[in-house]
């Protein structure tokens, strides 16, 4: 500057005096500065001289900052008057801007000083040197800065020319740039992702032109290069004349909103395809139930008739498929009763493996290598395959133009070196299972999110987001462990440990066993299917038991205290009218806490446990079943096996 500029400084501290001085000098400034600490010497001093600009601290012992810039409006209304206070909070300095102060600069920064005294001086010459027009915007643009300056909204001005004029702290925060760094540049080039600009800029184009406010949401860009949704509010600005000077434009970013209730839509789907594919599990699971057992009985009718024999046995088969596809459907539905059982993995790879492939597709090339020393594990088999069912898919999306996939199984000890370069795992033996393949691999970013709940790099329609984090969850759940591998372009490895114990895996019944022994106990059967209560009584009776029926819950506690001396065993239908079998379960063990009971159901996802699993200790017989499964299941409870 040519003339030094002529300041009058309000302020009782001389280190704070200092200080300004010494940050406008380093700022440029030349300064001719006169200091005051009273009401006296600033009313003396604000007589006596003309200044450029008055700077006042917010609170002094005995004279206060707001009380000067009274003075100031009355006495000096065209010099610019500013706050260098250490009083922070927004009050303060709302209280300050609409009393009239030019601007509020915190001691704690002290270095945007530079840029609102500059800002201050400008706008003081532009109020004596420019036309009325240009007057007149900037007045506006005075009472609007002390409106938006706080506002949590960004609040951005720019001009016919797309330069911006008007900066506030919430646009900062929002994309990034101060608002030195906003101020003067093309809003279509600081805002708008580099591959919209020329499709953008006829929407700003077409905003020049329209002469009423409006709303639209669109994808703007930070500084840093990240991608935001904001919702945008805008306003013509004109001057007195009635011309346009300039764009109010307000945003608020929506980024998180529509993430969440994009997690709320999904979560909601699935919910509704969860109590849909429940509901029909349930019912299919009864037909089912009925087919599977009077085709067992027609058999034992049939025995001298191979013809007959043969065609019962297509009929079985083809139920046999049947109640597999209604138990994937519920493991997909995340809907199946938990049962852990001692589980070997290689049997659990083997059984799905075929119709693995089919989802594969022809062009991957299915491999698996199942190790003869892979240990049992306590497992719910629907969850397991669950986890095959989510990697596969994963696996098979990475690799559009084909690759390999592979399945291993095998057995491990975690010893202490491995512990300590993973310390999340714990010691001990292992059943490990590996899923690889070959396709496009990760990198580090999506590494760290794979497993978070909707997060997917697959498009809007091609994925939930929620695989890996359900298989996350059913690993944690069975107190194992899962790492990945993987890198761009070199594929990824899902290796999965699950706590080995010493057991032998469950036998898993023949489509065709011997039927087990009856007995001649005494049997509460309550079963709302009439169907499937005929079925299972002409069973049990057929075998020795006596039993005794109910149709709903309130009949089924009827029977019961009218036989309880007698009664040995309940065999309850979870989901019933009147009285749920959980319901009923609670009921007759008050009465008899010794008395034996089994869960049956072809769904029972919140009628028997809030979590899907059963309660410890009680057994659970699952639709669809045949006459030897129920007979199996019955003299086992009854025999304390």
């Amino acid at each position: 500057m040519d003339n030094p500029l002529r300041i009058l400084h309000l302020e009782d501290d001389p280190l704070d005096r200092d200080l300004v001085a010494e940050s406008l000098t380093e700022g440029g400034f030349s300064c001719k500065m006169r200091h005051v600490d009273t009401r006296e010497s600033f009313l003396k001093a604000i007589e006596e001289e003309e200044f450029d600009i008055i700077l006042a601290d917010y609170s002094l012992p005995a004279f206060d900052g707001l009380a000067a810039l009274e003075i100031a409006r009355k006495k000096r209304p065209e010099v610019p008057f500013i706050f260098v206070s250490g009083t922070t909070g927004e009050d303060p300095a709302i209280e300050a801007l609409t009393s009239g102060a030019t601007d509020y600069v915190l001691k704690q920064k002290l270095s945007r000083l530079v840029s609102a005294l500059r800002r201050a001086v400008m706008e003081s010459k532009n109020r004596k040197d420019v036309a009325a027009r240009e007057t007149a915007l900037n007045n506006v643009l005075h009472r609007l800065q002390l409106q938006v300056r706080f506002m949590p909204l960004a609040c951005v001005v720019w001009n016919p020319d797309y330069s911006i004029r008007e900066w506030n702290p919430a646009a900062g925060t929002i994309f990034g740039w101060s608002e030195a760094e906003a101020f003067g540049k093309d809003i279509r080039k600081l805002i708008v992702p580099p591959e919209e600009r020329e499709s953008r800029s006829i929407l700003f184009d077409q905003i020049l032109g329209e002469d009423i406010d409006g709303r639209t949401v669109s994808v703007n860009c930070t500084k840093s290069g990240k991608n935001i949704t904001c919702e945008w509010f805008r306003t013509h600005l004109k001057d007195e004349s009635g011309n346009l000077a300039g764009v109010l434009s307000m945003a608020n970013d929506i980024t998180e909103r529509i993430r969440l209730e994009n997690q709320l839509q999904t979560a909601q789907r699935m919910e509704s395809v969860g109590t849909l594919a429940g509901g029909i599990a349930h019912d299919f699971n009864n037909a089912l139930t009925g087919i599977i057992g009077y085709a067992e009985l027609l058999r034992m009718r049939l025995a001298g008739d191979p013809k007959a024999l043969a065609d019962l046995d297509e009929i079985s088969r083809a139920a046999e498929r049947a109640a597999t596809l209604t138990r994937q459907l519920l493991t997909f539905a995340r809907r199946q009763v938990l049962e852990p059982v001692n589980l070997d993995l290689r049997n659990v790879v083997n059984d799905l493996m075929r119709f693995f492939v089919k989802v594969a597709g022809e062009q991957i090339e299915v491999k698996t290598s199942l190790a003869a020393d892979t240990p049992t594990i306590r497992a719910d088999r629907g969850q397991i395959e669950q986890i095959l069912m989510n990697l596969i898919v994963n696996a098979r999306d990475a690799m559009a133009s084909g690759g390999q996939l592979s399945v291993e199984t095998g057995g491990v000890i975690l010893e202490d070196d491995y512990i300590r370069e993973h310390q999340y795992m714990k010691n001990g033996r292992y059943a490990l299972l590996v899923v690889s393949d070959t396709g496009i691999g990760m990198d580090e970013a999506t590494r760290g999110r794979v497993f978070e709940p909707f997060f997917t790099t697959k498009g809007p329609h091609k994925g939930t987001g929620l695989g890996l984090s359900v298989v996350f969850g059913i690993v944690k759940q069975h107190d194992g462990f899962i790492n990945l591998y993987s890198e761009p372009g070199k594929g990824s490895s899902f290796r999965i440990y699950f706590p080995a114990i010493e057991a032998a895996p469950d036998v898993r019944i023949g489509a065709r066993p011997e039927p087990a022994p009856g007995g001649s106990e005494t049997i509460l059967l309550a079963e709302d299917e009439e169907p499937i209560r005929m079925l299972a009584e002409r069973i049990l009776k057929e075998i020795g038991y006596t039993v005794l029926t109910a149709r709903n819950g309130e009949e089924a506690i009827e029977v019961f205290r009218r036989h309880q001396e007698a009664i040995s065993l309940a065999v309850l239908d979870v989901v019933m009218p009147r009285m749920s079998g959980k319901a009923v379960f609670e009921t007759i063990r008050k009465i008899n806490p010794l008395l034996k009971v089994i869960f049956m159901s072809g769904y029972t996802a919140d009628a028997i446990h809030q979590s899907f699993v059963l309660p410890t200790g009680v057994p659970y017989l699952s639709k669809p079943f045949g006459p030897v499964s129920l007979a199996r299941k019955v003299r086992e409870v009854l025999d304390g096996k």
